[in-house]
């Protein structure tokens, strides 16, 4: 996105005022149009007549760092195609000067059936009340150095994915509960080609993720009378070649010298990256034996975990 960083004297100093930062409401007007194999194309699935998005704007406030914390964000609720190509232009409504980009678009990854903890049935599909469950639908964590596979298939024209496993969990202080979650990140991993059908996998163990867990939850613990464990989620991002190489580019420098090129893919002038990311989520109860094992296992137990019946451990070493 083109930036304004305009006026006289220090950079850092300007950038901490929101008028040198921001572009004022109505001077900037973002649009995304498609095309289907260099054909122009509808935008927005539901609706195959319509040929331009026009972005909608707000105003959201950022954590605290070198820029101003009031941010303008261009937006839409419009649902995309997972395919084609979507072309960005950014019109200066004052000035006339233009910012063009495009980005092709890449699925979802691939799911198996066969493959768990990702394949089906998912944590929803189990409500149904003629499911016969099966143990393989529950994610069991009771094994410690059993290891782990979060298996997939790399999706065309996707380059790097991330995952994150999302731990569901209740807390009950006093006469209330709030429901809770833990984000466990996987380092990420780049497929060989963008050709899609690649086999790929995160790995982990119990252990790993467990203390990882533990870790981030005993230090609250003083106030917390039990706990029930919910669900596992399972999100895997998917980033495409120019998402990827911006990424790469712009990480911190572990050499002498720290100057890196601008990486940009805006013409017309701008700085930015415009490029496309997808998303898989699924979720997965969890066995018997993993509450069990939480209720009374040193030192997961002493995070006051119900066991599968939804009663405190009778034993916790």
């Amino acid at each position: 996105m083109p930036t304004k960083l305009s006026g006289e004297g220090n950079a850092y100093t300007m950038a901490t005022v929101n008028d040198s930062v921001n572009y004022a409401p109505g001077v900037l007007k973002v649009t995304l149009s498609r095309t289907f194999n260099g054909s122009p194309a509808g935008t927005t699935v539901g609706n195959g007549s319509k040929m331009e998005i026009v972005l909608r704007d707000t105003v959201v406030q950022l954590n605290s760092g070198p820029f101003n914390q009031n941010q303008r964000l261009f937006y839409t609720t419009d649902k995309l195609y997972h395919d084609g190509e979507y072309h960005l232009k950014i019109l200066n409504t004052v000035s006339g000067n233009e910012f063009t980009s495009k980005s092709s678009m890449i699925d979802s990854i691939s799911r198996p059936n066969i493959i768990q903890p990702l394949g089906s049935p998912a944590y929803s599909e189990m409500t149904i009340p003629s499911l016969t469950l099966q143990p393989y639908m529950f994610q069991d964590l009771s094994i410690p150095n059993q290891k782990r596979d979060i298996i997939f298939n790399s999706t065309k024209g996707a380059r790097d994915y991330a995952c994150i496993m999302r731990f569901h969990y209740r807390d009950f202080e006093g006469g209330d509960s709030t429901d809770r979650y833990i984000d466990y990140n996987f380092s990420t991993l780049s497929s060989n080609d963008l050709l899609g059908g690649q086999q790929m996998a995160f790995t982990y163990y119990s252990t790993g993720f467990l203390d990882y867990m533990y870790s981030k939850l005993i230090v609250n613990q003083a106030s917390i009378l039990k706990r029930r464990a919910l669900k596992l989620d399972f999100i895997i991002t998917a980033g495409a070649q120019d998402y990827a190489d911006f990424l790469k580019i712009s990480a911190p420098s572990t050499s002498v010298a720290q100057d890196k090129p601008a990486y940009t893919n805006i013409d017309g002038g701008g700085y930015g990256i415009f490029s496309c990311r997808s998303r898989y989520h699924i979720s997965k109860r969890l066995a018997a034996n993993t509450y069990d094992y939480l209720a009374t296992k040193k030192p997961y137990c002493d995070l006051l975990f119900l066991n599968s019946l939804g009663n405190p451990g009778s034993v916790c070493n």
